[in-house]
This record gives C-alpha cells, sequence and structure tokens, in this order.
C-alpha cells in the first residue's frame, strides 16, 4: 500500500514494486491519476491493484484506508504524502494549513502505522517505509511545520525500529533530499530556482527499499552539510542501539520480570 501515490516519489514505488510483481494499493486524493497509473502497471508487469481514494489531512484518513483493504494481506505500507513549498511564512497562513501538515505526517502516519501494524503481528511479518525529509534533521525557517513534522516521522521511525527489533516487522525512515518531482517543478516554476542537483526520486526510492530490513534510517545526502551525512547517520544508530538497551533493563525492572 502507497500513501501519495498519484505521481512523484510515490509513483515511483508502485512502479519499482510492481517491476517486482507485487500487487499495490494506490492511495491519494486523485483517482484518475491512480487510475490510469494502475492501469499502465498492470499492462506492463501483470500485477493486479487497487485505487483508494482518500485524503490524508482528514482525521478518518487512516482508517478508511485500513478498512479499505481489510480483505487484502497488506504486506508493506509506503508513507509517502506530506510535501509543502518551501517559502511558506508560519505566521502568514492560516494556522489550518500548519495544522493539516500536521494532521497528514503525523496523526494519519501513526494512526495506519499501529492499524497496519497490527496486522502485521498476526501475520507474522510486515514492513514501514516512512518517507520523510532531510528538513526534519533539524530546523528550518520557511518550513516550520514541514521541518517539525519531518522530524517527527523520522523520530517514530527510528523508536518503532528498536521496539521492533526481532518481531519480523521492518521499519525504515528516509531521510529524503530535495527531488526533482512534479510538485518541486509546479513550486517553483517561473522562479529560475535551479534543479540541477536535484536527486531522481527513482533512486532515492531504491535506497529506501534496499535498506528495508538493515537500517532505522536511512539519510539522503543533501545541503550544505551533506559531508557529515554518513557520521550524523552512524552516530544515531549508535544512540538508538545503545538506548535499546537502557530500554531492556528499564521495561523488565518495570515490569517486575525476572
Amino acid at each position: 500500500m502507497i500513501a501519495g501515490a498519484s505521481e512523484g516519489t510515490g509513483a515511483c514505488f508502485a512502479r519499482q514494486l510492481a517491476a517486482m510483481g507485487i500487487n499495490i494499493v494506490l492511495v491519494s486524493r486523485r483517482a484518475p491519476a491512480l487510475e490510469a497509473l494502475g492501469d499502465q502497471l498492470a499492462q506492463h508487469h501483470g500485477i493486479e491493484y487497487r485505487v483508494v481514494t482518500a485524503d490524508l489531512r482528514e482525521e478518518g484518513a487512516a482508517g478508511q484506508i485500513i478498512a479499505a483493504t481489510a480483505d487484502l494481506d497488506v504486506g508493506l505500507y509506503v508513507s509517502n504524502a506530506g510535501s509543502d513549498g518551501a517559502g511558506n511564512s508560519f505566521l502568514d497562513n492560516p494556522v489550518e494549513r500548519s495544522l493539516n501538515l500536521l494532521s497528514m505526517n503525523a496523526a494519519t502516519v501513526v494512526r495506519a502505522v499501529h492499524g497496519f501494524g497490527e496486522r502485521f503481528k498476526t501475520r507474522g511479518r510486515g514492513g514501514f517505509v516512512i518517507m520523510s525529509s532531510g528538513a526534519g534533521l533539524g530546523g528550518q525557517p520557511w518550513l516550520v511545520m514541514y521541518s517539525a513534522t519531518k522530524a517527527f516521522e523520522l523520530n517514530f521511525a527510528e523508536s518503532l525500529w528498536a521496539e521492533l527489533s526481532g518481531q519480523d516487522i521492518d521499519i525504515i525512515g528516509v531521510a529524503a533530499p530535495m527531488m526533482d518531482t512534479p510538485t518541486l517543478r509546479r513550486e517553483t516554476e517561473g522562479t529560475g530556482f535551479d534543479l540541477s542537483n536535484a536527486y531522481d526520486p527513482d533512486d532515492v526510492v531504491h535506497l529506501g527499499l534496499a535498506a528495508l530490513g538493515r537500517e532505522p534510517l536511512v539519510i539522503v545526502p543533501d545541503g550544505p552539510d551533506e559531508w557529515k551525512i554518513p557520521q550524523i547517520e552512524a552516530d544515531r544508530k549508535t544512540r538508538l542501539l545503545a538506548l535499546a538497551e537502557w530500554a531492556k533493563g528499564y521495561t523488565v525492572g518495570a515490569r517486575g520480570e525476572a
């Protein structure tokens, strides 16, 4: 299941998974775009697909997509929605705009991962890919809510990776770089913004899928401190593993286990 699949990175996930022979559920607000993509993939790869129309900003969106696949053996959930254009002032925009991002990148993610996670526990295996952003690695002006909610996604994925260790349920957070997507092209059209250094989303999707089951987090080098990224990634994992060990002792003590 791919949430936010109508174009760009979500469509790349759909193409790569379909090429592996995996049946897919495509989710977004734009049913015609999903149907066109699904038809194309069915013809090229012989897979089956289902379209679920949902607005991931709405409170009931996660429940809607979980219910819409109750008859399917879903084994992978990709959370890909949640982009926001740069240059948006926090105070100069209605607070509802910020709350929509908070709902989409936090509440919907939590509800969807919990709902599908329960199903994965029952089936004995499963996986999650949480598409976050390098903007979540620290504060970023003019992307206040985007940066904040993407930081939530990164910490959520890392923490759950450690908590699910040994349960055959994998999760990975992807701190994505600037990517050459239709959304970015629309937002920068006519501005002269340089896209020459933007990543191909297919490459980022490949990195995320390849690391699923092996790493808690993939940080794609990007931005002014990109040379530090491998060390940042290693340091975060080292800290996470150390905290996981500490938590084992804490939880055993709290439960009174021997």
